[in-house]
């Protein structure tokens, strides 16, 4: 499994975020997968995507969280661990992808958003049906309130799937 580190240069209002965005990530996926990193970003104007976005809801005592989006037929989920990932621990997240209940042929890419604002581009991978990737985020990054968010495009269709995080110690 690949380890990577990634480091971006921040706008000074959010420098202490800059380091924690310096995350970890090891992809693997129940079918075949391409992996390949997209680099740095400078913070993005936000995209205009029409989205019909459900809430995120429990679905266990356990926690386990599934966040669930279904645009022009094309249904995404992202099952991540929990809202408090611990610092410098795995962080598993997965995501599911069909239309009709078949699996799809999609890929995901991750965007990191603090205060709103797209603050860093990662990864990018290509999978049929589901993936599934582990995370470390950094002793950086703790305290800080921001977004995970998964785009997926599938057959044309861009999917958005957001998810607060504040990572712990």
């Amino acid at each position: 499994m690949k380890t990577t580190r990634f480091a971006h240069p921040f706008a000074p209002a959010v420098a202490g975020v800059v380091c924690a965005l310096a995350l970890a990530a090891c992809g693997s996926s129940s079918s075949k997968s391409t992996p390949t990193t997209t680099g740095t970003a400078a913070p993005a104007a936000p995209k205009t995507r029409s989205t019909q976005t459900a809430p995120a809801g429990t679905t266990s005592e356990a926690n386990t969280v599934v966040v669930t989006v279904t645009k022009q037929g094309i249904t995404a989920s992202m099952h991540p661990h929990s809202h408090h990932p611990v610092a410098e621990h795995p962080w598993p997240i997965s995501f599911t992808v069909t239309r009709a209940g078949k699996p799809l042929q999609a890929s995901v890419s991750y965007e990191y958003l603090f205060g709103g604002q797209v603050v860093a581009h990662r990864s990018h991978y290509t999978f049929h049906g589901h993936f599934a990737d582990t995370f470390l985020w950094p002793n950086e990054a703790v305290g800080y309130p921001l977004t995970f968010r998964a785009v997926i495009v599938a057959s044309g269709v861009t999917i958005d799937l957001d998810y607060p995080v504040q990572v712990v110690k």
